[in-house]
């Protein structure tokens, strides 16, 4: 039996559609493509939006930095609609880069002369704005490489270089208002380097950690398949020529494997739901009956009057093994308001309580009296042809 593989990853179905960055073919870092798919737009109308909403003090450029820290590449398939279809052929093949540079340059510029600054003051924010990008490239297409490795390091020397530009062309008198914004620009300097880093750092280590746990989880199930299934259906093949050993392997794997399934880590052998599904197995195997046991409510410890009542519920199920003809017993049980009730029923011969024989203690002393002994109650209700219903009740 093959292992799977350390922490592979597998592209697992989203539990609602997730806004993803478009990894190949990108102009910029995929954004515009991704929010195109995920949004159904045409793609070259989204360019043109954060163009122009670049323009409204740089809030374009803010939104899509933003959302290119934050947001994870991946497989996506831009639109492209009627608007696209519209201009193309007549648009000059670099427009994109041209939507580009209006989008960074044109809010900048535009900042620059509203605040009545020359055009000088332009260029370390240039400098700052494309070592920024270098650096951000490199971390999506990876650092493992040579390349990689340089453009991060080009594009600290540029973010750096431009805050030292910005902080020696500062005019200013106050020496403590020129020290502040060192610190400030320089930190922010950081930020645009680290910030991005951390980001991308921290979405690997998540994902690595999903896959260990995937992994784990898939190991965890093939030994279980393993020691339990595997094993019983060798010796189901073995036996084949016995039909109720066969039903009784495949009823007592049925149950190992429901239980392992479905109920909680926190249920044992002390508690009341985990006793009766024991019952209900021993009764299974005695008779080669099915039954089913549905448990609703809090599970509860074993105390000694739950577990004559999970006695008593045994009891009823043997009765209805041995003397109701049928192949499927149905038991409820809840704990519900501080009452634990346990409710058996066969849809099999059913009997008249009241031509039952006074030597037929099963029924008498081993439910009716034993359920009074500990304070709670016993109902039987049984039609001759119709089956019959045990129900159970003690407070808790």
């Amino acid at each position: 039996m093959t292992t799977p593989a350390p922490y592979a990853t597998a592209e697992r179905p989203e539990p609602y559609p997730r806004l993803k960055r478009a990894s190949d073919g990108s102009v910029v870092a995929g954004v515009a493509s991704g929010v195109s798919a995920h949004l159904n737009v045409d793609v070259l109308l989204v360019r043109v939006v954060f163009a122009v909403a670049a323009l409204a003090s740089g809030v374009g450029l803010f939104v899509y930095a933003g959302l290119w820290m934050l947001v994870k590449a991946g497989d996506v398939h831009p639109v492209t609609g009627a608007f696209s279809e519209r201009f193309a052929g007549k648009l000059p093949r670099g427009v994109n880069g041209l939507i580009i540079a209006f989008a960074i340059v044109g809010p900048i510029l535009f900042a620059t002369l509203g605040a009545g600054l020359s055009l000088a003051a332009l260029l370390p924010l240039i400098i700052v704005a494309v070592g920024a990008f270098l650096a951000w490239r490199a971390y999506d297409r990876g650092l493992s490489g040579t390349t990689g490795i340089i453009s991060v390091v080009s594009g600290a020397v540029l973010v750096f270089s431009g805050v030292l530009f910005m902080v020696l062309s500062w005019q200013g008198n106050d020496s403590f208002g020129s020290a502040v914004l060192a610190v400030v620009l320089t930190l922010g300097g950081i930020g645009a380097l680290v910030v991005p880093l951390g980001i991308r750092m921290w979405n690997q280590l998540s994902e690595q950690q999903a896959a260990k746990a995937a992994s784990d989880e898939r190991a965890e199930i093939a030994s279980r398949l393993h020691d339990s299934v595997l094993q019983t259906l060798a010796l189901i093949q073995k036996r084949a020529d016995d039909p109720q050993e066969v039903a009784r392997l495949a009823r007592g794997q049925e149950r190992e494997l429901r239980g392992w399934l479905f109920d909680s880590e926190e249920k044992t052998s002390q508690s009341v739901f985990a006793a009766l599904d024991t019952a209900c197995g021993e009764v299974e195997d005695l008779f080669g009956i099915a039954i089913r046991p549905v448990t609703v409510g809090e599970d509860i410890p074993l105390a000694e009057d739950t577990k004559l009542t999970v006695m008593a519920a045994r009891e009823a199920m043997v009765n209805a093994g041995k003397h109701a003809g049928v192949d499927s017993v149905d038991v409820y049980a809840e704990h519900l308001a501080g009452e634990l009730s346990i409710f058996v029923r066969d849809r099999g011969a059913g009997f008249d309580s009241e031509s039952v024989p006074e030597d037929r203690h099963g029924i008498r002393d081993s439910i009716v009296e034993r359920m009074n002994r500990i304070g709670g109650t016993a109902k039987i209700k049984s039609t001759p042809g119709e089956g019959t219903e045990v129900t159970l009740t003690i407070a808790s």
